[in-house]
């Protein structure tokens, strides 16, 4: 299929896991695609490719720079994102931080960046966030929870903002999908509780991605967010 043909598709964590079959389900359905990542070793059989920490300042100067590199940039996934192992009460300055700027202030940013040329173009455009199941179920991980919950208010506030422009914001939410970090352990306490009987896969996620990023399918849809959780948020499972 060649949904995304002559489109170019910016991919952030697109190494590993969600974001990595994002960015190959988006090529596999003909687009350009631009992958992103800190880790660059992983990033190797991409064309093109951008080793970037997104949480670090000059994300708004990144867009730009990709956008004149490799675009113009018409569909963008913000997938990035980090966890640490912290409750409210462990949780130290540094890796709050952390946490925040790479789920949410940098992401912020990139899509600024990249929004602003498309709105500059007239051309439209379409921009994912992957958030999360615990924008709204409690993970006992607070700063990653609450970077998830601004991450699915402002799909909504960016959706009314850009709307007018032609550009579509939506979010996907995974539950337990199973990656390389992904604990095995919480996977197979959590797997009575599935109503669709399995844990999530990337490729579960990806297809529902590529879903929202096409306006053939999915041009009157802005500012939703899509759970992709096996049915986890339909029970009382924490």
């Amino acid at each position: 299929m060649d949904w995304f043909r002559g489109r170019t598709a910016l991919v952030t964590g697109a190494a590993h896991g969600i974001g990595r079959a994002i960015a190959e389900q988006l090529r596999e359905l003909d687009a350009r695609v631009v992958a992103v990542d800190l880790d660059a070793d992983a990033l190797g059989d991409f064309e093109l490719r951008h080793t970037a920490d997104l949480s670090r300042d000059g994300t708004e100067d990144l867009g730009r720079e990709l956008d004149d590199r490799f675009g113009p940039i018409a569909l963008l996934v913000n997938n990035v994102g980090t966890l640490t192992p912290h409750t409210f009460a462990e949780v130290e300055p540094a890796d709050f931080d952390r946490v925040i700027r790479t789920n949410l202030r940098g992401p912020w940013f990139l899509t600024r960046a990249v929004t602003k040329r498309m709105v500059e173009r007239k051309a439209g455009g379409a921009v994912l966030f992957v958030s999360s199941l615990h924008d709204h179920v409690p993970l006992h991980r607070p700063h990653y929870s609450a970077s998830k919950a601004a991450v699915s208010m402002l799909v909504r506030e960016l959706a009314h903002e850009l709307g007018p422009r032609g550009i579509r914001v939506n979010a996907v939410s995974p539950g337990a999908i199973a990656t390389r970090l992904t604990d095995e352990r919480a996977l197979q306490q959590l797997q009575p509780h599935f109503p669709l009987g399995r844990p999530g896969r990337p490729e579960d996620v990806a297809r529902i991605a590529a879903v929202l990023l096409s306006d053939e399918w999915s041009g009157y849809v802005t500012g939703a967010n899509v759970p992709v959780d096996g049915g986890l948020d339909l029970i009382t499972w924490f």
